[in-house]
């Protein structure tokens, strides 16, 4: 019962209109981070391969077999 209590005391002390706010915030956060993902995973790809570049063919073992 004083779980009870305390729970819609909490939930009535959040302001609506914040929440509300920061819910439409995040999703067209989302959808932004949606539409350019693949710009993104491209970007990223770039950083990585800045911080460890891939071998040369010539560093690489040939594999003839």
């Amino acid at each position: 019962m004083f779980s009870t209590a305390t729970l819609v005391q909490t939930a009535s002390a959040v302001p609506y209109s914040l929440l509300f706010s920061m819910t439409i915030y995040l999703a067209l956060l989302g959808g932004v981070a949606l539409f350019f993902r693949p710009l993104l995973v491209g970007i990223g790809r770039a950083l990585y391969l800045t911080v460890r570049p891939r071998p040369s063919k010539s560093a690489l073992p040939s594999k003839s077999a």
